[in-house]
């Protein structure tokens, strides 16, 4: 991140939620409705609430023989602020806010996918991301002018009218894709709606490490480091400042 301190946290929290989803292969054809018990059974006592969401109504077979329908997901456990999505081909932790933090988050990933391996209902995972999504609140004055970003459209530089930006690199043994909305609305749990400049940081594996059963954390750390830097990459010094950079 050049010469810049990354923060430890922010005081005035921008987050919104962070997701990790992996993605993969099965030779079972009705792996959602399998694993959600085996989780249930581990950790029921932290995600009480299990609910059909409406692709479970669509036949298992389909799910397998549809690309458009590969990974959307058919079931969802609750245990806020943390959620469990799962699908034939899609697995996913969210934590919404507020946030707990790397560690814990991190540490529930583990254990998840401790769990994942021990069901041997996985024949191969196919990748894995970690998503931030931040907001930075119009209520707080914030425009594009707050992100090292410059936009020039025909002469005209953008700072407060509507955009929709997407950029995508290659990092490594990572795909960075970012995203940028402003203006941008967010409903949170509470129903609150909040609204100003969405920004989304999806960091993606390019190829699955070999040792990912065995040492997920290792892999978990590195893209939750470079998701972090580029989130602080885009924000202006004085930015920063503003949300009450902590050590």
């Amino acid at each position: 991140m050049n010469d810049k301190v990354i923060p430890k946290k922010l005081k005035k929290e921008p987050l919104l939620e962070a997701v990790c989803e992996l993605r993969f292969e099965s030779d079972k054809d009705t792996i959602s409705d399998l694993l959600p018990g085996l989780i249930f059974q581990k950790l029921g006592d932290r995600f009480p609430k299990v609910e059909k969401l409406p692709a479970s109504n669509i036949p298992s077979i389909a799910f397998k023989n549809d690309p458009n329908l590969r990974y959307i997901p058919t079931i969802k456990l609750t245990g806020e602020p943390y959620c469990i999505i799962i699908g034939e081909h899609v697995f996913s932790l969210s934590c919404t806010r507020p946030y707990v933090g790397w560690e814990k988050f991190s540490s529930i990933i583990v254990e998840l996918i401790t769990i994942l391996k021990q069901t041997s209902l996985i024949t191969r995972p196919e990748r894995i991301s970690l998503k931030y999504m931040d907001i930075l609140l119009a209520t707080e004055g914030y425009t594009l002018d707050a992100l090292n970003i410059e936009l020039h459209i025909a002469g005209n530089r953008i700072i407060t009218s509507p955009v929709q930006l997407r950029a995508e690199f290659n990092d490594g043994e990572f795909i960075n894709i970012i995203q940028i909305g402003s203006p941008a609305q967010a409903n949170l749990n509470t129903g609150q709606l909040l609204d100003g400049i969405l920004i989304d940081i999806d960091t993606i594996s390019r190829t699955m490490p070999i040792n990912f059963w065995d040492a997920p954390k290792v892999f978990l750390d590195g893209a939750h480091a470079l998701n972090k830097s580029t989130f602080f990459d885009l924000l202006k010094p004085e930015t920063i400042k503003r949300l009450g950079p902590e050590d």
